[in-house]
């Protein structure tokens, strides 16, 4: 941090700490007053370095007591609070989010507001000893997210084994006190799914490094021990690592008194039933100094290896292809006596009765594309939709069809193909209705956005149109067939929901090898974050444009060897190959003029030294069409 104007700087002791509603008053031996955010954890007897400008504190660092030395003494900030801005990208979408520490009451009741969509309820008052929250504020909506931080409590195996200690060690050297837990992370449900998760667990730790202590103590680990991980791995993402599980406490009525640093009275102290029966839990831990990894990286069972790039296995084995099909429609039925009158008084020809959609259309779908229809009403979306997914012998009764759609021989179309459809029970939990297990079941669901325990347990009856259509899609991923097909894809959602279900609904296909055909009529709100392989563009006359790109990836020992493919009819021009980070934004690595039609452009090799920051590996284009690779430890 540059420090501007800075008149004065300082060391003193402080002498009394007095916490009032919006400041916390710090009095110091030279008699000066600082006045201070609410919720620092300062007290008397503490050494703080002070610099003012134009009279007041711009920086403010407290001496930690254990840890440094006399030549190298162990700081931590007080002044100014903790502050980072990010940038969160959903294609075309970006979110301006700020995390923060909580600055006045205002701050803790948008938390306390929060709290409602955590799976365990109210709990901000049921967490021991020191606490800490940041805030995600985004620039336009408020508060869309909210972490903890606090002091840990003392029972837990894993981290017995990790440190070489036991209880009455830990707590007689104090070791306790250099342990930060991260008891929660809630994200609004409407901002799941961009990964608020991870970005806010990385705070927190960030946090912790550079503004936190317990009793002069600068911590050496951060700590998460909950269930959800087990289903919810954005922990993980973020850096932390698995080791072993804690055995579970049974019949504890253990109520720790170190680490005292709340601001709020807690009215339930009580009561509350500190670690009283609760089941064995995953640990995870996230290392602060260069000897805690070294343990962790000796002891745990699978430390993150080297990043890897995902190459998909498509179910699908062949190509479907539509070949020089047109369609047109019937008048089925005759005419009715109306029809009869409207055909008469405006001279309307026997000939216009028979309505052409589609001609000498022809259309590839490779096995794990991604294929997107956009057009005007009318232009022939959902038929192209129809002619992959209903039997031949119903399309007869209202169609004319000429040419050729190969790729389901041997096969009934229903066996290969599942379609959107909000055909389910709407009496039984969404988690009853989907996924071979609980794991894949709440994976599903929180691929589209449902990742609210809350929701889980909702039957369809109780959730909104928007959240109806998610479980759709979630469902449709379910399917376990090789074909997914959707028709006015994501048409009855937000702008930016729309975008997180197409990313979610993108990387969940390439998981389980599903090729995708989704047919939309307004593209713009999802289309980059989709980022499908082939995109065809329909019109009422005979004008159709086809875009197609495929991305070639081959692995050999520490490199990645990308290619390009042009599947399209025309050149394609402009490609940029990069990576996406943790917030969704693109970095490029590098360009592709030009591209033939049908042809390849040559291999440029990629380290995975240079990938390890990157989730996934992109093409785009200027046509909006694309390629994805993800990249996992």
């Amino acid at each position: 941090m540059v420090l501007k104007e800075v008149e004065i700087q300082f060391q003193a002791e402080v002498t009394e700490v007095r916490k009032r509603s919006r400041i916390t008053e710090v009095y110091l031996t030279d008699g000066r007053r600082l006045d201070l955010p609410p919720f620092i954890y300062i007290w008397e007897g503490d050494i703080v370095e002070v610099s003012l400008s134009q009279g007041k504190p711009v920086l403010v660092r407290k001496l930690l007591r254990h840890g440094g030395t006399i030549a190298n003494p162990l700081w931590v900030t007080i002044l100014p609070p903790y502050c980072a801005s990010e940038t969160i990208y959903v294609p075309p979408h970006k979110f301006s989010v700020t995390f923060r520490e909580r600055l006045s009451p205002q701050d803790w009741q948008q938390a306390k507001r929060l709290e409602q969509f955590h799976y365990r309820g109210q709990g901000l008052d049921k967490i021991v000893g020191r606490r800490t929250v940041l805030l995600a504020v985004e620039e336009q909506r408020g508060a869309i997210a909210y972490g903890v931080v606090s002091a840990t409590f003392p029972l837990a195996k894993p981290r017995f084994e990790l440190l070489e200690t036991n209880f009455e060690e830990q707590m007689n050297s104090k070791l306790i006190n250099q342990i930060v837990r991260i008891p929660r992370i809630v994200v609004h449900p409407e901002f799941r799914g961009i990964g608020l998760g991870t970005l806010m667990a990385k705070h927190l730790v960030e946090y912790v490094r550079q503004h936190w202590d317990i009793n002069g103590y600068p911590p050496i680990l951060v700590e998460v021990i909950a269930a959800m991980t087990d289903y919810h791995r954005f922990f993980e993402s973020a850096g932390f690592i698995r080791f072993g599980d804690t055995a579970g406490y049974k019949g504890s009525k253990f109520h720790p008194l170190y680490g005292n640093g709340a601001f709020e009275a807690r009215e339930n102290s009580d009561s509350y039933k500190f670690l009283e029966d609760q089941g064995a839990k995953p640990y995870l831990v996230y290392p602060l100094t260069p000897e805690i990894e070294q343990r962790v990286r000796e002891k745990a069972e699978r430390f993150p290896t080297k990043s890897q790039v995902v190459v998909p296995s498509p179910m699908m084995k062949r190509p479907i292809v539509v070949h020089d099909v047109s369609v047109i429609y019937k008048a089925r039925n005759g005419l009715t006596q109306r029809a009869t009158v409207v055909r008469d008084v405006f001279g309307i020809d026997d000939t216009q009765m028979y309505g052409q959609v589609l001609n000498s259309f022809s259309l590839a779908v490779c096995p794990g594309d991604v294929v997107l229809l956009t057009g005007a009403s009318g232009s022939g979306k959902s038929t192209v939709i129809r002619l992959l997914t209903e039997p031949k012998t119903k399309l007869k009764d209202s169609m004319r069809i000429s040419g050729q759609i190969e790729g389901f021989q041997g096969y009934r179309r229903s066996d290969l193909v599942a379609q959107l459809s909000h055909q389910w029970d709407e009496n039984s939990p969404l988690i009853d209705q989907i996924g071979n297990s609980m794991i894949e079941a709440i994976r599903l669901l929180n691929s589209v956005g449902l990742a609210e325990a809350h929701l889980y347990l909702k039957r369809p009856l109780q959730i909104s149109e928007g959240q109806k259509y998610r479980f759709a899609v979630a469902l449709l991923c379910d399917s376990k067939k090789p074909v997914w097909v959707a028709d006015e894809f994501a048409s009855t959602l937000d702008p930016e929901t729309a975008a997180i279900v197409a990313k979610g609904l993108r990387r969940i296909a390439q998981r389980y090898g599903a090729t995708v055909i989704l047919a939309a009529a307004h593209i713009g709100a999802f289309v980059d974050s989709l980022l499908p392989n082939t995109v065809v563009r329909l019109s009422w006359g005979d004008t159709i444009e086809v875009w197609s790109v495929k991305m070639n990836i081959v692995m050999k020992d520490e490199t990645v060897s990308l290619s390009v493919e042009n599947r399209s009819p025309q050149p394609v021009q402009n490609l940029q190959v990069g990576g996406v980070d943790d917030h969704g934004q693109f970095h490029g690595m590098f360009e592709i003029p030009n591209i033939a039609p049908k042809a390849t452009c040559g291999a440029e090799s990629v380290s995975l030294k240079e990938l390890e920051h990157f989730r996934a590996l992109v093409v785009r284009s200027p046509y909006k069409v694309g390629d994805i690779a993800y990249i996992t430890p």
